[in-house]
């Protein structure tokens, strides 16, 4: 529901429940007793329709905020960042799987690196 359309809702409602005081007050007027009971009873369900409306549309706001917030990525320090910089340069200046997993002791056959310097 657009913002627009929210706001138009509400404040359909706070006229209709005036509308409905109205009703109730000229009700009054003429001593009908039990319609001003139910128009005063309908306004007053509709101001409270109004406020829990607007109590859910600063809920849905609240909620998008911290959906928008989580889908953020986190921010690194500096230094981790750098850190993991160097890692991933590690990993590419890696020649095979063996050489990395030995700590640099023994090559795989047919390692490009493992040729030159034999």
């Amino acid at each position: 529901m657009t913002h627009r359309l929210a706001h138009a809702l509400a404040v359909l409602y706070a006229l209709t429940a005036l509308g409905l005081f109205r009703c109730a007050v000229t009700s009054w007027q003429n001593g009908s007793w039990p319609f001003a009971l139910f128009f005063t009873g309908a306004s007053v369900l509709l101001i409270t329709a109004t406020v829990h409306h607007s109590w859910q549309r600063d809920e849905l706001r609240y909620a998008h905020a911290r959906l928008e917030h989580a889908a953020r990525p986190p921010e690194l320090h500096p230094a981790v960042a750098d850190e993991i910089a160097l890692g991933w340069q590690a990993l590419d200046e890696t020649c095979c799987l063996r050489w990395w997993e030995s700590k640099e002791k023994e090559h795989e056959p047919g390692c490009e690196r493992h040729r030159s310097t034999a």
